[in-house]
């Protein structure tokens, strides 16, 4: 079980690190990596026209087996970049959607 954690926490940092790519001008994208909670977030933080910009991008916990995916503020398929690199799709869970809609998707609820 740790090498299966393990890898899960390379993959998502991996999958994080590509969003520092998108910093803009006035802004930054922070990458918080916390390996013994294992939580996982990127930001984006600032300021644009003279107004504080937070905002969180991708917020993922790995809790026991399972990667569950709290919040995806950006337009890419998170849980689909992270299948492809080789998790399960029944390791994947998505916080920001409620449980009874969940059922019939593709990916399975976090509780």
């Amino acid at each position: 079980m740790e090498s299966t954690i393990t890898f899960y926490k390379q993959c998502v940092k991996t999958l994080l690190t590509q969003y520092k790519s998108l910093r803009i001008e006035g802004t930054d994208i922070e990458l918080l990596y916390d390996d013994e909670r294992m939580h996982y977030m990127a930001l984006r933080v600032g300021w644009i026209n003279q107004k504080r910009l937070y905002l969180c991008l991708i917020h993922i916990d790995i809790v026991g087996e399972t990667i569950i995916i709290q919040c995806n503020n950006t337009e890419d398929m998170v849980a689909s970049e992270l299948v492809q690199m080789g998790i399960p799709k029944d390791h994947i869970g998505l916080g920001f959607i409620p449980p009874e809609t969940c059922s019939d998707a593709e990916f399975k609820a976090a509780r």
